[in-house]
């Protein structure tokens, strides 16, 4: 039986790794800081996490796979290094598994995880599918050896997912994010999503992204283009409706007119995700029916806009974006569905070197809500970066909207506090970032319980 340590293994990514190793037969050890829900699942799955009787690597271990949080200087890889034992990151990892079955891999800066569940609830209306997704979602939680589609977010914040190639890959959109991997060059991270797009069978671009959409000119290999706008793409979006339980609309794909579907989700971002699965589905073969049958069955990832209740006459929700493009879209999308309610925003910015990158325009979205408050920047073991503060992003989204009440909150007590002291029945409260700011849902949920 072959064997893998995993470092880091508890992050989404490396947690979902582990399990598939484990069904295709490895000995899987994994390595983490920390413990918590999916240490439980792992266990269960027959994983050793931080098995209390390792202390060293030795010659046993067949490979080394590791995160993005550990670094190269760890004890554990230098001593897998000094015995020639192959030392990989997770998404070298995930294209030798990946890249022996038919796969549909999505790429982009904004959308991937929701796309891929999409199409993944899709395909299995069918088909026996596996699915890599970069979310907390059910579907990562199963493993089909016989199954015929492998369908897998791709990750370009370490250009491992230029490893990846397959039937068909979908861009969602590139944006100007993870530069560090690529010398802070715009020009050089369009390049490698051209690159991504030559591995791939079958090219799936979002027209009406202006930088997705000028990089695939470039390319002389055949495209589909799918446009929530532009009615002369390979699928368009007919109509739609804004609800307060999700998404309503009809699509017309490869020239054929779709029934009305039924999405549980929010913002015009899901109808481009929507209409990108579905397209990718006809592609595949699917019906309508079948396709309208993944499309009603779907569960949005968890911190997608998750709806987490009302308590008092409040709603919640928690979701899991900080870049601000993403910030707009969600809050937007929050906007749409409920045009006359009340928004309250908690905000923790994420990584001090993507707050460096985005500056000023970190603060750009936080002119939609009525209310926001800043949390410190949630590190994610990084090393501060001097002159980035807490107080400096605050600063930025305090100027930048003027129009807006804007408040610092230096811990979870305190933004619960405020957020509850500021809510009225009929409010709409929203946490974001990637990091854990969805604790301070509970610390509002118990502020309102209390009342207030």
């Amino acid at each position: 039986m072959k064997k893998v340590l995993m470092l880091g293994v508890l992050g989404m990514g490396m947690s979902r790794l582990a399990h598939i190793y484990v069904s295709l037969g490895y000995e899987v050890v994994g390595i983490d800081l920390k413990e918590g829900e999916a240490a439980s699942f792992l266990r269960n799955a027959g994983v050793l996490v931080n098995p209390r009787e390792f202390r060293e690597v030795d010659k046993t271990f067949d490979r080394i796979v590791y995160s993005s949080a550990v670094p190269m200087s760890h004890p554990y890889i230098q001593e897998a290094i000094k015995f020639g034992i192959p030392v990989l990151k997770r998404g070298e990892a995930l294209a030798e598994i990946v890249n022996g079955s038919k796969s549909v891999v999505v790429a982009g800066t904004h959308g991937k995880t929701t796309t891929t569940s999409l199409i993944t609830e899709i395909l299995s209306k069918r088909y026996p599918v596996n699915a890599y997704i970069g979310g907390e979602h059910p579907r990562n939680r199963e493993f089909n050896k016989d199954a015929k589609f492998f369908v897998v977010e791709s990750d370009e914040s370490d250009k491992t997912f230029l490893l990846l190639k397959g039937l068909a890959c979908v861009v969602t959109n590139i944006d100007k994010d993870h530069l560090n991997s690529y010398n802070w060059d715009f020009e050089n991270l369009k390049d490698a999503f051209l690159e991504f797009m030559k591995h791939f069978e079958n090219v799936f671009v979002n027209k009406d992204d202006l930088v997705a959409f000028e990089v695939s000119k470039r390319a002389s290999f055949k495209k589909f283009y799918y446009s929530i706008r532009d009615r002369y793409s390979d699928a368009f979006l007919e109509d739609f409706a804004f609800e307060e339980d999700g998404l309503s609309f009809r699509l017309n794909v490869f020239k054929e007119k779709s029934p009305r579907m039924k999405l549980r989700a929010y913002g015009v971002q899901n109808l481009s995700n929507a209409l990108a699965a579905v397209a990718v589905g006809r592609l595949m073969g699917l019906s309508f029916d079948e396709i309208c049958e993944g499309i009603s069955s779907f569960e949005m990832p968890k911190r997608r806009l998750e709806f987490k209740g009302v308590e008092d006459g409040v709603t919640l929700f928690d979701d899991h974006a900080d870049h601000p493009t993403e910030v707009e879209a969600t809050l937007n999308a929050i906007r749409s569905h409920f045009p006359l309610r009340k928004i309250i925003a908690v905000f923790q910015p994420h990584r001090y070197s993507r707050v460096f990158a985005l500056k000023e325009t970190i603060a750009k979205p936080f002119y939609i809500p009525d209310y926001t408050i800043v949390l410190p920047i949630y590190s994610a073991f990084e090393k501060p970066i001097e002159g980035i503060t807490d107080k400096l992003v605050f600063k930025w989204i305090k100027e930048m909207n003027p129009q807006r009440e804007v408040f610092y909150a230096p811990d979870f007590d305190s933004a619960g506090e405020m957020a509850s002291s500021i809510a009225r029945p009929g409010f709409i409260v929203v946490t974001l970032g990637p990091g854990d700011v969805y604790f301070a849902i509970e610390k509002i949920r118990v502020k309102l319980r209390r009342g207030r």
